[in-house]
């Protein structure tokens, strides 16, 4: 089971034939879509800044790159992961603490990634393939307004893009310098996001397991990509060790299990808000000794004992919401920011919305509540939507009929990966990171398509051709 393309040698001549000047005019539509966005929101106004972009995560991002800049320090927190504030604090030391600076460049962040879906479609697939799947990133609106947010998604799927890129072509050309480097990505994808230590393991699997090398190969492949991942977080390891006594990347695992994910759980089962909720499980936290004076690598297991003790007696519950939660990340449209940061009339539907209510009930709230510019745009979105669902569905029985198992199977569960850690909550931005292998798929089939369309084309003027010739 290689990595090649899915099309036959003769059919790669014709798909291949794609321009240069359509890549860049990609790239260029992309820019300036993400670009109109950073103007109209206008994110250097005071009054946008505190309102707008230091709002949820956010304010904690801001305040440990400032911590980074002026103490150089990480201001003793386990919660958060160093890359995010790390990137932040590269260019608050450049041009003060000013975040817009930051969207700004973080439209570039996105290009990048769009380049490296671009790439990767071209070496998995063909070259037309890595256009489509990069057209669709370059106008997804779940993309281009995550760039005008101080969050950690944006850059956490740019060196996710990056690290598959290498990894799949260390599967494909053999090279042991493209582990490496994908193994070093990894590493800086789970300092953005800690999720992302599992997936290293995951596919360490993979490549050790590859049936088309030897063993002593797949073994070697094995060790370059786990030697650099390891160089490059041990360093945050090591801090968490000798100031926590814990050899862990962070203590957001637990707590986040407990007062948010288990929380809207039990919400939803007592029909409160998840911070009612919450306040509750603190307080049994707190007679079991969780304190804000704590390790809070202890408190982290005393959080993670009574949310794992919670869903061994609620199992069905916790495991329904948890499935609502991830169709909720697939079928939130977002319009909310989307209208906000285009400067437009905008109702932020409460979290809590999406965990209780069902889906018949979401709809008529979306369409009582929202403005007529929010329905629009989410009817937009919605289009979109659909085209990408139903594009990747034809893609992969396109791809199991073509027997293109291992790549299916690699992709697919990439996105099964990266959709469950979301939970109950069911946010729009939490699809990020499974946009570049859907995406993907989805164009496999489009470029399938485009190409049976092309062939009954030149069989019907070739036809004609001949049939005008009997005729003369």
């Amino acid at each position: 089971m290689t990595i090649h393309s899915v099309m036959p040698e003769h059919e790669e001549v014709i798909v291949n034939t794609v321009k240069k000047e359509k890549i860049f005019l990609i790239f260029l539509v992309a820019f300036v879509l993400r670009l109109i966005v950073f103007l109209l929101f206008r994110p250097w106004d005071i009054q946008v800044q505190s309102e707008s972009i230091l709002v949820g995560d956010a304010p904690e991002y801001h305040r440990l790159a400032e911590c980074i800049v002026n103490h150089f320090t990480f201001c003793g927190d386990t919660f958060r992961t160093p890359g995010y504030p790390f990137f932040i604090a590269l260019f608050y030391m450049l041009f003060g603490s000013k975040p817009w600076v930051v969207l700004f460049v973080q439209i570039f962040v996105d290009l990048i990634t769009i380049y490296y879906v671009f790439r990767i479609g071209e070496m998995v697939f063909s070259r037309r393939v890595g256009v489509i799947a990069s057209t669709f990133l370059a106008i997804n609106p779940n993309s281009i307004f995550s760039t005008a947010s101080l969050y950690s998604d944006g850059l956490f799927v740019m060196f996710l893009s990056a690290f598959l890129y290498f990894y799949l072509r260390g599967l494909k050309l053999g090279e042991e310098r493209s582990f490496l480097i994908a193994g070093g990505l990894l590493a800086l994808a789970v300092l953005i996001r800690p999720v992302a230590q599992y997936y290293f393991v995951t596919l360490l699997f993979v490549s050790l397991l590859w049936p088309t090398r030897n063993l002593v190969t797949r073994l070697k492949w094995g060790f370059l990509y786990t030697l650099a991942f390891i160089v490059i977080i041990s360093p945050w390891l090591y801090r968490n060790y000798t100031l926590y006594d814990t050899i862990k990347l962070s203590s957001v695992q637990g707590e986040t299990l407990l007062f948010w994910q288990v929380g809207y759980t039990r919400g939803w089962e007592t029909n409160q808000p998840r911070e009612i909720a919450a306040a509750e499980f603190k307080s049994q936290a707190k007679a079991l000794g969780y304190s804000e004076s704590n390790n809070p690598f202890t408190n982290e297991s005393i959080a993670q004992n009574l949310a794992v003790q919670y869903i061994k007696e609620h199992p069905v519950v916790f495991a329904s919401r948890w499935i609502k939660g991830m169709i909720n990340t697939y079928t939130n449209l977002g319009t909310a920011d989307i209208a906000h940061k285009l400067g437009l009339m905008s109702t932020s539907l409460s979290p809590d919305v999406f965990v209780n209510e069902k889906g018949f009930k979401l709809i008529s709230l979306f369409f009582q509540t929202k403005s007529f510019a929010e329905i629009m745009l989410g009817l937009t979105v919605l289009g979109l939507l659909l085209t990408n669902y139903l594009t990747f569905l034809l893609g992969v029985d396109f791809l199991m009929r073509r027997h293109q198992l291992a790549i299916l199977i690699l992709f697919v569960g990439s996105i099964v990966f990266f959709t469950v850690p979301g939970g109950p909550m069911g946010l729009a931005r939490y699809k990020l990171p499974c946009e570049p292998f859907y995406f993907l798929i989805g164009a496999v089939y489009i470029d399938h398509f485009l190409h049976r369309r092309a062939l009954r084309v030149a069989a019907r003027e070739h036809r004609d051709r001949i049939e005008g010739q009997s005729v003369t």
